[in-house]
């Protein structure tokens, strides 16, 4: 009689790429939700305050 464990396991990886796909998915779909949110403010290069008139300048520009 032939020996059929290659069917058995072609079976068993037809599984997993369903399994991988299904979870390429949903990380496909949770990336698209986050680039579509705005870009965040990271505040790099813009003051959030001014100082007080009377306070000296602790860097100079």
């Amino acid at each position: 009689m032939a020996d059929h464990n290659h069917l058995s396991h072609a079976r068993n990886l037809a599984a997993e790429f369903a399994a991988q796909t299904d979870l390429m998915r949903q990380l496909v779909a949770e990336a698209a939700k986050v680039l579509q949110l705005p870009v965040p403010d990271t505040f790099l290069g813009r003051k959030t305050q001014e100082p007080f008139p009377w306070e000296k300048p602790r860097f100079s520009d």
